[in-house]
C-alpha cells in the first residue's frame, strides 16, 4: 500500500455519526467498529509508513494500533474526536517500538520545544519541493535520519494538514509546544536535507 494524502482526517466521518457508531462498538456492535476501521485505516496506515519507512512495519502496526483502540473501546467516551484518538493511539504504538528497538529513548515533548520562531520552509525552496515529493526515496532518507519526534511533528502538519490545536491533541501536548516543534523539525529537515544533496552522485539531481 502507497501513503496517500489524508487531508480532513479528525472530521471524516462527521462527530455525530462518529458517536453513534462509538456507542454502538462499545455496546459489542463488531460491524460498527469495523465501519470506523474502514474509515480510518488507510489514513492511519500512511501516518505509520511515512513514520517508520516500512510497508511491512506499517501493516503490522496499523493492526495494533487498532486492536489497541477495540480493547480501549470501555473506557473511552462517546463523543472523543476518533480521528485524534487513533492518531494518538498510532502515535504510541510507534514511539513504543522505536524504543524497543532503542532507536529512542523516552523523553517529555516538552524536552524538545525551544523558544518558537515563526518561521516555515519557503514555498519556492528545494526543501519545500522536496516535501511536495512525499513518496520519493529522497524524503524517506530525510526522514529516516530526522528524530522520530521531529518526524511525527512535521508529518502530522505536512502531510495530514492537522491545525495546530488538532496536532497538540494527538500529542497530548499544548499548542505553543507544537508551534515551538514544528519549527525545531522543519530546521532539522533543512539541515539534513543539505547534508543528503551534498552526498557524491546527487549533483543537479
Amino acid at each position: 500500500m502507497e501513503a496517500t494524502g489524508s487531508a480532513g482526517l479528525l472530521n471524516a466521518g462527521g462527530i455525530g455519526s462518529e458517536s453513534i457508531l462509538i456507542s454502538r462498538a462499545q455496546a459489542g456492535d463488531h460491524e460498527a467498529f469495523e465501519q470506523l476501521f474502514n474509515q480510518y485505516q488507510a489514513q492511519i496506515y500512511n501516518y505509520i509508513y511515512r513514520l517508520m519507512g516500512s510497508a511491512e512495519d506499517a501493516n503490522d502496526m496499523t493492526q495494533d494500533t487498532f486492536l489497541k483502540a477495540y480493547l480501549a473501546l470501555s473506557k473511552t467516551s462517546q463523543d472523543l474526536r476518533v480521528g485524534a484518538w487513533l492518531y494518538r493511539i498510532a502515535t504510541n504504538v510507534c514511539l513504543d517500538e522505536l524504543r524497543h528497538r532503542k532507536l529512542i529513548k523516552w523523553q517529555p515533548w516538552e524536552t524538545f520545544v525551544a523558544a518558537f520562531h515563526p518561521t516555515q520552509v519557503a514555498k519556492d525552496s528545494p526543501e519545500r519541493d522536496c516535501i511536495n515529493r512525499e513518496n520519493s526515496e529522497e524524503v524517506q532518507l530525510i526522514f529516516a535520519q530526522m528524530h522520530p519526534k521531529y518526524r511525527m511533528c512535521l508529518i502530522l502538519r505536512e502531510y495530514h494538514d492537522l491545525s495546530y490545536d488538532e496536532i497538540a491533541e494527538v500529542l497530548n501536548t499544548t499548542r505553543a509546544a507544537v508551534k515551538s516543534l514544528l519549527f525545531r523539525a522543519r530546521e532539522e529537515f533543512r539541515q539534513v536535507f543539505a547534508k543528503v544533496e551534498r552526498q557524491p552522485g546527487r549533483a543537479g539531481q
